[in-house]
């Protein structure tokens, strides 16, 4: 096998480890580079039985994901750090996909990602969200929801039995909404002071997408990189690594490694200004028909 690859899968299995997935572009120049590298290998493949050679693939994972989010009602307000205010966690989710193989190099797929978390905490400064102001001191509850759909369509530039290069785009239909609210007691009466704004935007976007097989396509690496930069609208970035092992022709697991957004959205004055990451370890199970 060609030692350039084997290298570049070693590297590739630091990333599923988390430790360059923490600086984003870093992981989308080690997922160029691989596809660069087996994109080469494969020109040189012969013909084989093609493990790839499915109608259907779902693949489901669970993502223990670890959010961030630098959020203001609007372009005039203090943005208000949601994850270190309220204390955000890691939390379990899932992501999943269902991939249509309708030609031998032609995709058309559709995932799904639902991202919410809760925390209530003591605000320890005092914050105005949209129209609202939260003293410090009070207790206060912030909820983060981010539900991501993305329709798409793949096209392998090179499909070879031990694996393919491709590129995809997708359309990331993102569902965000954030609200903070606080509810105070008083002898005789409960008073409750809630604000919240919410976003739903289409934003287009596109990469490489490469996996790769190997001893005796029992085990395979898979990574991709999408983005795009929307000018004074904002920008968009999500890699994923995994590793997978093939029981037989029809069940793999799979693990590995992503940073499933990377979201900045500039506010105006009736806008959220949005900074959102979403990044954790994978797991699951890949079904091909």
């Amino acid at each position: 096998m060609n030692k350039t690859v084997l290298l570049l899968m070693s590297r590739l299995l630091e990333i599923l480890a988390g430790k360059l997935w923490r600086n984003p572009m870093r992981g989308a120049i080690a997922v160029v580079l691989l596809a660069v590298f087996a994109g080469a290998s494969l020109f040189g493949q012969e013909k084989d039985s093609d493990p790839e050679a499915y109608k259907l693939r779902v693949d489901g994972q669970f993502w223990y994901a670890n959010p961030t989010a630098t959020i203001s009602g609007s372009s005039a307000q203090v943005p208000i750090s949601f994850d270190k205010t309220f204390g955000f966690n890691e939390y379990s989710t899932f992501v999943a996909n269902v991939d249509w193989h309708f030609k031998r190099k032609h995709h058309l797929f559709f995932a799904v990602s639902p991202n919410q978390t809760t925390r209530t905490a003591v605000l320890q400064q005092t914050i105005t969200y949209k129209d609202k102001t939260f003293v410090a001191g009070s207790s206060v509850t912030g909820e983060l929801r981010n539900y991501a759909f993305a329709p798409g369509y793949r096209y392998d530039i090179i499909h070879r039995p031990s694996g393919h290069l491709g590129i995809l785009f997708q359309i990331n239909l993102l569902d965000i909404k954030a609200t903070i609210t606080s509810v105070g007691i008083q002898p005789g009466q409960t008073t409750v002071t809630s604000a919240s704004g919410s976003l739903f935007v289409p934003l287009p976007v596109g990469g490489p997408d490469v996996r790769y097989y190997f001893l005796n396509k029992r085990l395979f690496v898979d990574g991709n990189v999408k983005g795009m930069y929307f000018f004074g609208y904002g920008n968009f970035v999500s890699t994923a690594g995994k590793v997978g092992f093939n029981f037989g022709r029809h069940v793999s697991a799979v693990g590995g490694y992503q940073l499933g957004s990377h979201l900045a959205i500039h506010g105006t004055s009736s806008r959220l200004d949005i900074r959102q990451t979403q990044r954790g370890p994978t797991a699951g199970l890949e079904f091909n028909f």
